[in-house]
């Protein structure tokens, strides 16, 4: 897990001045471009024949000098950025491979262009190849139910608590259906019912001790008969090796100075691993006493077992950190880190760090291959489209709320460009009626462009944030200014956005993202729902995020039920010169690069069915002229018209947060046989959201829901238009191509 930003850090952010807000979102009209089974992910093919790039084809969109294509250290397309290359159509290439993994993206590592390719899958009936036979369609006769267990000996409910905690939010966060073994039950009665599902995961750590005969022999038969058993850390002894046996290893060695660990195999987990930033994860930054822990894996060649991922040291491999044992149809992976836990970052914002995606990758890979690739998930976003682009603006300077010599405030300017195009964004607004600039009828004028609800941004974007009392929560307007407080600070900024619109903001960043060490109790006292003050550099996810349900950092969290959703582009970088960190506010010289990093970020999580969230200050920003905040908007622009033709719809983050929480409350559950899906949606206490889609392994042809009302088919999606009364059991029926 990142860490919370450093003293420093702090220091420097806190000494600058941000600027403004911008306005609300809905969704762009989607293509209907065709979509493949889960979508299969490349990952990089070991001494495979040279990958041939295909030459740029100029598109509407990407023509020849637009997008870089080579490895050679130079910006060839004068964007500010070196050989970063986009997984779009000049960057496809050719691996000589037959079916699905002859084809993918190059991509630069170590300055050396590779072709990012995926491993072969479970044949689906989609028209690909997926398996890399050479046959198209050619899918085996299978009965499967597409579902997980996550079971654990007794003492993990104790001792690995959080992580199991973090394993289950993941896969809820996947959309993944799954059951988990009552907590501090013995595992035993539980595995007897593996015949009910594809994948069994076994969080936390698995000593061997208490992998008893009859416990070996019954993960392996489900093995043999098709399905994945994924293991956390299996630790043994000489006299107890049956963790050991069960994997496929000879031993087991804890590290905590690994600093990465490189995915190099090529096994159907690593199906979406398919980018440079998810086959290399950083770890620690140093090695430390109390260092992320690693367990490096020694493969027993007599039981066949492969690497999938190496764990370095030093810049050396230092041994495998993921490893398969093949057995019968099936597979045993075992994990020697949990991949939640991160003390490393690549950046903090403006960057794609998929890191704590990973795992949830991992699982999803793990669970198709188990169902023989027939699964049918809930999908990460409310319509056929593969991401969702969050949009918010930061209302916190004078000129963002006031009009001058850069014209109208900021955030009417932000709100403009993105009414014009139907889109709704997330305004969170400081309210400094201290200082002066607080402009309650720039509030009404976003409600009017249809940006309301709005957010809160604290009073006096103080400083301080990071360290403030609690005080009492009964702070008010007419007794608040000369001694801020925390509560104070949530609770008058949001009586004023309520004042000023007649509702009450529920989404919430703090000044200069900033964590109060009680934050979020603060939040959850106020009613708040939904928070956005992490940089994705230090909360590596790019998925919202249940605090109530995550085993890590809950001696911040405290379990609140609230969203969180980390920033992935904002308007500034932190740039290091001479050991000197300083904020470089986007401006005229550089926008071409914040355009094209934020456009990297969006594709690569659209891969993922992730989400991006954009913070932009609609203001000029720290030491810049007036005109920046045109510069600004104009950036904005480029960067939505880029979205638009994007496979993304574009949400405001009330808006997505609802859709998440009817999401998770939602039940799902379906079964493969013979070309059939049959399954059940259940809206229990609360309805299923409008535009809730499911994403089945093949392409569907036909797909009847008697309590569903009107339904899209898309490819291997289909939407369900309407939401799905409570307390209603919606069976289907999906038939493939």
């Amino acid at each position: 897990m990142g860490r919370s930003r450093s003293k420093w850090y702090w220091a420097l952010v806190l000494a600058i001045a941000c600027g403004p807000t911008s306005p609300p979102t809905t969704t762009p009209a989607r293509p209907a471009t065709p979509v493949a089974s889960a979508p299969a992910r490349p990952t990089a093919l070991a001494d495979a024949a040279p990958a041939a790039v295909v030459p740029p084809e100029p598109t509407a969109r990407y023509g020849s000098g637009d997008i870089e294509t080579s490895c050679n250290g130079i910006d060839d397309n004068g964007d500010g950025v070196t050989d970063l290359l986009l997984p779009v159509a000049p960057n496809r290439c050719d691996t000589h491979l037959p079916g699905a993994c002859g084809h993918g993206f190059a991509a630069c590592e170590d300055g050396k262009l590779v072709c990012l390719a995926p491993p072969p899958m479970p044949e689906v009936a989609n028209g690909i190849d997926d398996d890399c036979n050479g046959v198209v369609d050619d899918v085996a006769q299978r009965k499967t139910r597409a579902r997980v267990l996550v079971a654990a000996p007794r003492y993990a409910w104790k001792d690995a608590g959080p992580d199991l905690a973090t394993v289950t939010a993941t896969l809820a966060q996947a959309g993944i259906p799954f059951d988990e073994q009552a907590a501090s039950t013995d595992w035993r009665e539980t595995l007897h019912g593996l015949d009910n599902y594809a994948a069994v995961v076994v969080p936390g750590y698995l000593i061997g001790e208490v992998v008893a005969p009859d416990i070996k022999a019954m993960l392996e038969t489900f093995a043999e008969n098709g399905g994945v058993v994924v293991v956390w850390k299996p630790i043994g002894k000489d006299d107890e090796r049956a963790a050991w046996q069960l994997t496929g290893l000879r031993s087991t060695t804890r590290h905590h100075d690994v600093a990465e660990i490189r995915f190099t195999g090529t096994a159907p987990i690593t199906a979406s691993i398919d980018s440079p930033e998810e086959r290399r994860l950083a770890i620690n930054s140093h090695a430390a006493p109390d260092g992320v822990e690693v367990w490096v894996l020694d493969p027993d060649p007599a039981a066949s077992t492969e690497t999938v991922a190496e764990a370095y040291v030093n810049g050396a491999p230092a041994g495998p950190a993921i490893t398969r044992r093949r057995i019968g149809k099936g597979s045993i992976y075992a994990l020697g880190h949990d991949l939640s836990t991160y003390d490393a970052a690549r950046c903090y914002v403006n960057c794609f760090e998929p890191s704590g995606d990973v795992l949830r990758l991992v699982l999803e890979g793990a669970l198709r291959e188990g169902a023989g690739g027939h699964v049918v998930l809930k999908h990460t976003v409310p319509s056929e489209a593969s991401s969702v682009l969050v949009l918010t603006h930061d209302i916190d300077a004078p000129d963002s709320q006031g009009s001058g010599d850069w014209g109208e405030p900021g955030a009417l300017q932000a709100a403009r460009v993105e009414h014009a195009r139907g889109f709704r964004a997330t305004f969170n607004i400081t309210t400094d009626y201290i200082a002066g600039y607080f402009n309650p009828s720039v509030l009404t004028e976003l409600c009017s462009l249809g940006m309301c609800p709005l957010g809160a941004h604290s009073v006096q974007h103080g400083m301080n944030f990071g360290t403030l009392p609690y005080g009492t929560c009964s702070e008010d307007r007419k007794t608040y200014g000369k001694t801020p407080t925390l509560c104070g600070e949530i609770h008058v900024s949001s009586e004023l956005v309520r004042r000023a619109i007649g509702t009450a903001p529920r989404a919430w960043r703090a000044p200069y993202l900033a964590i109060n060490p009680r934050l979020f109790e603060g939040l959850a006292h106020e009613h708040f729902e939904f928070d956005s003050g992490f940089g994705v550099g230090d909360l590596p996810w790019n998925l919202p995020i249940d605090l109530a349900a995550v085993g890590f950092h809950q001696d911040r969290f405290h379990h609140v039920p609230i969203l969180e959703l980390p920033i992935s582009c904002e308007d500034g970088i932190d740039e290091v010169d001479h050991g000197k960190h300083e904020r470089i506010e986007l401006q005229a010289s550089n926008h071409a690069k914040f355009v094209a990093l934020w456009r990297y970020i969006l594709v690569q999580n659209a891969r993922n069915r992730a989400f991006t969230m954009l913070l932009m200050h609609p203001s000029r920003g720290r030491d810049q002229p007036h005109d920046n905040v045109g510069v600004k908007i104009r950036a904005l622009t480029e960067f939505l018209d880029d979205a638009a033709m994007e496979d993304v719809t574009v949400r405001s983050f009330e808006d997505i947060g609802d859709f998440w929480r009817a999401r998770l409350a939602t039940g799902l559950d379906a079964s493969y046989d013979a070309g059939t899906y049959t399954g059940t949606i259940t809206a229990d206490k609360v309805a299923a959201p409008a535009g809730f889609t499911l994403e089945f392994g093949d392409a569907i042809k036909t797909f009847t829901c008697e309590h569903c009302g009107t339904t899209r088919i898309h490819g291997n999606r289909v939407v369900i238009v309407g939401a799905i009364p409570p307390h209603t059991a919606a069976a289907f029926v999906a038939r493939t191509r």
